[in-house]
């Protein structure tokens, strides 16, 4: 039985690989998290050297999968020095430890490693990130490089799907719409929507496969974010006269977005037997976890 550990299972993809696998018996799957107790999960801290060490000395795991970051690209760009420790030395110290027990390594990047000029892209483009955020994911992809051969490096981007406890864009769309509150959406931001159960599906292949290298892993369409959200707010029934279309020149971020960009999905195509599911698919099944939501007591509201 393979031993699979999950760092960062207590955020949103992290949640959804752990019943992803768990539903496998021939994995025991185990996760962590970072900040507040959560039952059934391990306390385990990417900058202490101890922590990770005694999470591993515990598990012995087969294979790690890295969904842990500090993800927030406004946030990142504010705090780089928070950010370099999560995002890049917490990677060294993992994969430290992940050599220690001779572990597959899977880390989930991103497409904010391109600077979205010449998108979309595919798994062998230039890499050349435009904020801070991007930065030091595409630092932590060069540490896995360096240090080991037993990697996958997969690149997503904009994860969707329904989850009270996460704030993807379609939940923060779900959460202003109902509440009959306007939403700006950037027009110009060109990229993958990719549904959250149909990626931890795909990453639960490549482990079953021990699937190795560089893969763009995302939805299969490409789209700029109003006509995503105008899809979104379309399938689930919610007013999309909320939705005000805006360049991101205009929002008055502090980082910088890549704008054309996307990947390229035809390599994952080749590789897997689980395909990426369009757009369409993926806000149909939003819509039912909607519906059974719409259907509990008054009281208990959206984030509760």
């Amino acid at each position: 039985m393979k031993k699979v550990l999950i760092i960062g299972a207590s955020g949103f993809l992290g949640r959804e690989l752990y019943k992803t696998i768990e539903l496998d018996t021939t994995y025991k799957v185990y996760g962590t998290y970072s900040k507040g107790k959560i039952e059934n999960l391990e306390h385990l801290d990417v900058s202490d050297l101890e922590s990770i060490n005694n999470v591993f000395s515990k598990i012995q795991p087969n294979i790690v999968i890295i969904t842990a970051a500090l993800t927030n690209v406004e946030y990142c760009e504010r705090n780089r020095e928070e950010t370099y420790r999560i995002n890049v030395l917490g990677i060294e110290n993992i994969v430290k430890e992940c050599k220690k027990y001779n572990c597959r390594i899977i880390y989930i990047s991103t497409e904010y490693v391109f600077d979205g000029i010449n998108g979309p892209y595919d798994e062998i483009a230039e890499v050349n990130p435009i904020n801070y955020y991007g930065e030091t994911k595409l630092l932590g992809e060069k540490i896995i490089l360096k240090e080991t051969e037993e990697y996958l490096i997969i690149r997503t981007t904009v994860v969707y799907g329904w989850d009270l406890q996460s704030k993807n864009f379609i939940m923060q769309l779900i959460k202003s719409l109902s509440e009959n509150k306007s939403m700006k959406v950037p027009v110009d931001q060109i990229s993958s929507p990719t549904y959250c159960p149909n990626l931890a599906e795909m990453i639960k292949e490549c482990c079953d496969k021990n699937i190795k290298g560089v893969f763009n892993i995302v939805g299969s369409e490409i789209m700029d974010r109003y006509t995503f959200a105008i899809k979104a707010a379309d399938t689930i029934g919610l007013n999309k006269e909320l939705l005000i279309p805006i360049k991101t020149e205009l929002l008055g971020q502090v980082a910088n977005r890549p704008l054309n960009a996307g990947l390229k999905v035809e390599k994952v195509l080749e590789t897997l037997q689980t395909k990426p599911i369009s757009v369409g698919n993926g806000l149909k099944e939003v819509r039912k976890h909607y519906i059974e939501y719409k259907k509990r007591p008054l009281e208990e509201a959206i984030y509760e």
